[in-house]
């Protein structure tokens, strides 16, 4: 007996819980407090494999189906390094995006981010480059316009907390956030540290490396920037 049955089963015990009309939750204590039923080493492995394949199918079904689907799946999941989290409010106005300081060059940022940073050529060259090992942030004095591009981790470096629908555009394999949602910069450490309200952002992954374009609020021409 593995010592998380005697957790799971111990918990079932003591677990206090109120009083409900179908005694449910009645019965669902004492079918953990029950003694495990001995399967063989066959047996076990194909049950978790069926329940593996079940949920993997569930997830492409519902991501191919609809694109509220889709997103749902794409919270869950994370969109690359970028993790997306609905609150029941949010701001109603964003400042345009913050121009970004840095005077590198397209080489020297390539350098110092340790992957290649791309630039929509409908947009020409950046007025102001910078990085960092992993990120690479560039802006256009006209329009306004914010284009991070940073390597995805197995866990995000932001989080967005909107309130309206995050809509799944399949012409971009992205997702747009419409309307001004905070922007959470997520610590190693696990903390959250607000950044900002930002405005209309698309975020896209590519061969590793997720985007933020913001200051871009047509979403037909933000979706044409990611060609």
């Amino acid at each position: 007996m593995s010592s998380l049955e005697d957790e799971l089963r111990a918990l079932g015990r003591s677990a206090v819980v109120p009083p409900v009309a179908d005694g449910l939750a009645a019965a669902v204590l004492e079918r953990v407090a029950e003694p495990p039923v001995r399967r063989t080493f066959v047996a076990t492995v194909k049950e978790k494999w069926r329940a593996l394949l079940a949920l993997v199918a569930l997830l492409l079904a519902g991501a191919l189906v609809a694109p509220p689907v889709r997103a749902a799946v794409a919270e869950w999941l994370n969109i690359g390094g970028v993790g997306a989290v609905q609150v029941p409010s949010g701001p109603s106005s964003a400042p345009a995006p913050p121009t970004v300081a840095g005077h590198m060059t397209l080489a020297e940022a390539s350098k110092v981010a340790g992957f290649t940073p791309v630039v929509p050529a409908a947009l020409g060259t950046p007025t102001a480059i910078e990085a960092k090992p992993g990120f690479v942030a560039m802006s256009w004095r006209s329009g306004g316009v914010r284009l991070e591009q940073f390597q995805a981790e197995p866990s995000p470096m932001y989080l967005k907390k909107y309130y309206s629908e995050l809509e799944y555009l399949p012409a971009a394999d992205a997702f747009w956030f419409s309307t001004p949602h905070e922007l959470v910069l997520l610590k190693t450490t696990g903390d959250e540290q607000r950044v900002r309200v930002a405005g209309p952002t698309l975020v896209w992954v590519r061969d590793g490396v997720t985007f933020r374009l913001e200051g871009v609020p047509d979403k037909a021409r933000a979706v044409a920037l990611t060609r």
